[in-house]
């Protein structure tokens, strides 16, 4: 048998260089690769088989077999595939990206779609991992239909190779590492079942395990990709198996979705709702994402290019030969195409999520609750299908206070003449619902969403109106003012008589209010805080502080009722003896107050019990004097 020694090209050598060193995250990849080659070799065998049966030989199973050798320190990965001729395995093996997958392909596409063979990848890259864990390569095949000459590659990956014939009976290919130190985990069949079952499942060839010394032949990859089955020929209970298997989750779905992309991009895909959320589902620094497959062989466990991160809670996998990897199948290249899928799969996934609540408004609600934040996250980040995600909001509302209802429903129960959607923010809906800034619209026999999260905050700066209605903030300058023609009297008469005590109160209180004026908002209450139009709310200011950002000071709006006896009081004082101490006092009550209806509580908690006390005091003296 005469050895010849070839040198490896230039380029070749450092492409090798990177994939052995630097270009793999995991070292486990090698296996992942060699199987997905050897998978490739088996389908080349159907596909010629097809107009040449005689490549068949002897009929020997379709297969490939990992056989591990503890004693030699060697991992045999052997298919009965279509094997090489010596002059094949020195192009295939000897140049990077020269890939016998590649150029099969090239040379198929004359034979139209029907003939066109499911293949995947470039031999000659994902070869070379295996040099991330073995210090010699070995490689012996045989071309079917050859005879019975085959060749023997050779390299201990650094300058050359060699290649020899050798007497061969059996058709195919066999991959033969010798592990480095340190690699020999490798060679357990726990650890290479384990790999099988992560990276190539669903390998449409049985992948067998052999054990020297063994009788036992197990197949490693039992599952079925029933993505690419028909949605009917499944079982709930084969689905819910397939979820507990890819989101090692013990509870079954919440839902699933089976959805196949036709067009200028072809995927297939299947994704579930979990019941119950992840942990790490909540933190947005989460990539996450969904299983990548092409041709049945895993490219990412979690691909964060095809979901946007709000969806990051979905679990599932998607399959396409159109998608374009790069050279170490880790990671997407960044052109349109998985741009595409995402784009097709995010809108499919919210139409699917608005027609389940329509559908099944219970299981919905079993969703919201569990996921709703990522939902508002998405309205935050998401412009193009802000809308969309705006219909799948549940709130709770004045009327709707045990359970939350859709911004749709909201809409609906409009009082007629109400052109937007009141709201109002906070963090306790109890307080929210009894806030003197909402009792106009009460009054009026409307409707007050409570938005009662911060993440709310946030997204009400970007979510400002729906279906062609504006949300109205009620505790904020802007929102819906009903007229301020009240029993008290007409505005023009109202303006007049509280103009006085309003100058009084601005001058008294200017340091910790920005204006002073009239209500049309409130009907029982004295008095209420509303926040500047320019506010950005405590949520916002937040995130600024976070981000060392300077964060400007806005103070409240105070609005008083003129229909209120305290008001009333207050501006007969005036009258009176606007210098007094008692206007003083009932000045700074009035404001307190404010704070205190609105939730929150004063300034100065002990001033406010001396004013407090003080006033009570005086209106005892008073009594008791007959005044």
């Amino acid at each position: 048998m005469q050895q010849k020694r070839h040198r490896f090209r230039a380029e070749t050598r450092r492409v090798l260089d990177i994939v052995v060193n630097s270009l793999y995250s995991h070292p486990e990849i090698f296996l992942r690769e060699l199987v997905s080659n050897a998978s490739d070799a088996l389908d080349r065998l159907r596909f010629e088989s097809l107009t040449n049966p005689d490549v068949l030989e002897d009929g020997r199973p379709m297969e490939i077999v990992l056989e591990p050798d503890r004693e030699r320190g060697t991992l045999a990965v052997r298919d009965t595939g279509i094997g090489m001729t010596p002059d094949e395995i020195v192009e295939s093996l000897g140049t990077i990206a020269r890939s016998g997958t590649r150029n099969f392909l090239e040379s198929s596409s004359t034979t139209g779609d029907e003939q066109t063979p499911d293949l995947i990848g470039q031999f000659g890259v994902g070869f070379y991992s295996a040099f991330m864990v073995a210090s010699r390569v070995e490689v012996r095949s045989r071309r079917a239909g050859s005879g019975s000459v085959g060749s023997i590659w050779s390299s201990d990956g650094s300058e050359t190779f060699t290649v020899a014939e050798t007497p061969m009976d059996l058709r195919g290919t066999e991959v033969i590492l010798t592990m480095k130190a340190g690699m020999e985990e490798y060679l357990d069949p726990d650890i290479l079942r384990s790999l099988v079952e992560r990276y190539s499942d669903y390998i449409v060839h049985p992948i067998v395990l052999q054990v020297p010394g063994s009788d036992d032949r197990p197949v490693l990859n039992t599952r079925v990709p029933i993505w690419t089955r028909a949605e009917k020929e499944v079982s709930d209970g084969e689905y819910d198996d397939f979820y507990r298997h890819l989101a090692r989750d013990f509870d079954p779905p919440l839902a699933r979705l089976v959805f196949r992309g036709e067009g200028t991009v072809e995927f297939q895909s299947l994704v579930f709702i979990p019941r119950s959320k992840p942990l790490l589902t909540l933190l947005p620094d989460q990539r996450g994402g969904l299983g990548l497959y092409s041709r049945r062989v895993m490219i990412m466990p979690e691909c964060p290019d095809l979901l946007p991160p709000y969806l990051r809670f979905v679990r599932g996998v998607v399959e396409s030969p159109d998608l374009p990897l790069n050279i170490s199948r880790e990671t997407l290249q960044k052109d349109g195409t998985a741009k595409q899928i995402r784009r097709a799969l995010t809108r499919r996934i919210i139409d699917w999520l608005e027609s389940l609540s329509t559908e099944s408004p219970a299981l919905y609600s079993s969703f919201f609750s569990e996921f709703g934040e990522l939902i508002k996250e998405g309205i935050l980040t998401d412009p193009e299908n802000r809308e969309k995600l705006s219909r799948l909001l549940r709130v709770w509302t004045t009327l709707s206070p045990d359970a939350p209802v859709s911004l749709s429903t909201v809409a609906g129960r409009l009082p007629e003449g109400m052109q937007g959607i009141p709201y109002i923010t906070g963090t306790d809906r109890a307080r929210m619902a009894a806030h003197p800034s909402i009792e106009a619209v009460l009054n009026a026999g409307g409707e007050v969403v409570l938005f009662d999260s911060p993440l709310d905050q946030l997204m009400l700066q970007f979510l400002t109106e729906f279906e062609g209605r504006k949300l109205l903030p009620l505790d904020r300058e802007g929102g819906w003012e009903p007229g301020l023609d009240s029993a008290a009297g007409s505005t023009e008469e109202l303006e007049t008589r509280f103009a006085g005590l309003i100058e009084y109160l601005q001058g008294r209180l200017g340091k910790r209010v920005s204006e002073v004026r009239l209500s049309t908002r409130l009907k029982e209450s004295p008095c209420v805080l509303i926040s500047d139009r320019a506010d950005p709310g405590e949520a916002l200011r937040a995130v600024m502080r976070a981000a060392n950002q300077e964060v400007p000071e806005y103070r409240s709006i105070l609005e008083i009722n003129p229909g209120h006896p305290l008001v009333e009081k207050m501006a007969g004082l005036f009258e009176q003896d606007r210098a007094g101490s008692e206007l003083e006092l009932y000045a700074e009550l009035l404001l307190d107050l404010a704070a205190i209806l609105g939730g929150g509580r004063p300034d100065d908690p002990s001033r406010f019990g001396r004013v407090l006390t003080e006033v009570i005091a005086m209106k005892k003296a008073k009594n008791e004097a007959g005044g």
